[in-house]
């Protein structure tokens, strides 16, 4: 997805993909390399109640909690590309697809989404499943990983990111040095 440069020529690149393919290493490799900052969502200062969401709140709620997590990211990702890029792990549509995979049916207004800085850059980041799953295990799964396989909504998942035609990044090699500079060849 790419929207048209801002005056300041900061980029504001998204990586998007399941958990376990890479998206926080390339991600900061990336970042890295071009003296970006590194920037995770949802927004640090939602993370001190995102478990109790994730583990107890109705699925609607949810959606509208993370969405409210990528809205405050977004203004704070705005003032940090006043002085450099950002490289961003997860932004809206991870929220929008992960949630259509659950089912939520969203009909939020669509003023609630123009504010929210569009990315210069969006990729989502893939890899072999059993390389995926392995990297989950080593690194311990989340509550949402574990609901994620329960619930079997993986590949549905991948399927809603695929809908927005993103530049693919494969990460199955054992280097994630090669995906990073796959990306850093767009810039």
């Amino acid at each position: 997805m790419r929207t048209e440069k801002r005056l300041s020529q900061k980029t504001f690149t998204v990586l998007e993909g399941l958990s376990g393919s890479g998206k926080t290493t390339i991600g900061r490799l990336v970042a890295e390399k071009m003296g970006a900052e590194f920037y995770k969502t949802p927004a640090p200062l939602f993370n001190s109640v995102r478990k109790v969401i994730d583990r107890n709140a109705d699925v609607a709620a949810r959606f509208f909690f993370y969405l409210a997590g990528v809205i405050q990211a977004s203004a704070e990702i705005s003032r940090i590309l006043e002085t450099k890029s950002v490289v961003c792990d997860r932004y809206l549509l991870t929220t929008l697809c992960y949630h259509r995979a659950l089912g939520v049916i969203i009909n939020v207004p669509d003023f609630v989404f123009e504010p929210l800085l569009k990315p210069d850059y969006t990729f989502l980041i893939v890899c072999e499943e059993v390389k995926r799953i392995s990297r989950l295990r080593k690194r311990g799964l989340s509550y949402n990983d574990r609901q994620e396989q329960y619930l079997r909504i993986e590949q549905r998942f991948l399927l809603e990111y695929r809908k927005y035609d993103l530049v693919e990044i494969d990460n199955s090699a054992e280097d994630p040095t090669i995906a990073a500079d796959a990306i850093s060849r767009f810039f």
